[in-house]
């Protein structure tokens, strides 16, 4: 009798082993946003980077949160990333290096931290092309190039 309770013991516990996580299903348009990406529209003469990983931490639902990282024209910087499956894009906790640079890049990185800051929607016109439009005084938008 022993031998079979122990038996049915394994068995349940192997079985439960067995028992995965399933991976957070991401709509195609969000799972597009993974990656890095590098600014192309007129106001970058420096090669600025935005990397989307996923926030494993807090899994998708109706918002999928990324943790964002990148290079701006002198600094490293991260920040939490929201998005939804209409567009809708929010930036959160920004952090950067504190490296000195020359006047006209301090005074470009201000502007794109603020402009990051104030993002409010993404699209995606291509699978190559992101568009993070941001509001504030002077409403523009950020475009990027995946890289891959």
């Amino acid at each position: 009798m022993r031998f079979v309770a122990i038996s049915c013991l394994l068995l349940i516990t192997l079985a439960l082993s067995q028992c995965t996580k399933s991976q957070p299903e991401l709509a195609p348009k969000i799972a597009e946003l993974i990656g890095t990406w590098q600014l192309v529209d007129s106001d970058s003469t420096y090669a600025v980077t935005l990397i989307f990983t996923l926030d494993t931490d807090n899994p998708p639902h109706d918002i999928t949160s990324f943790k964002a990282s990148g290079k701006s024209s002198i600094n490293t910087y991260n920040l939490n990333l929201f998005a939804a499956i209409d567009g809708l894009m929010v930036a959160d906790q920004l952090g950067s290096t504190k490296v000195a640079g020359s006047p006209a890049a301090t005074q470009f990185e201000q502007q794109y931290f603020k402009n990051l800051k104030a993002v409010a929607r993404f699209e995606l016109p291509t699978a190559n092309e992101l568009r993070l439009y941001h509001g504030g005084d002077l409403p523009r938008v950020l475009v990027y190039k995946k890289l891959n």
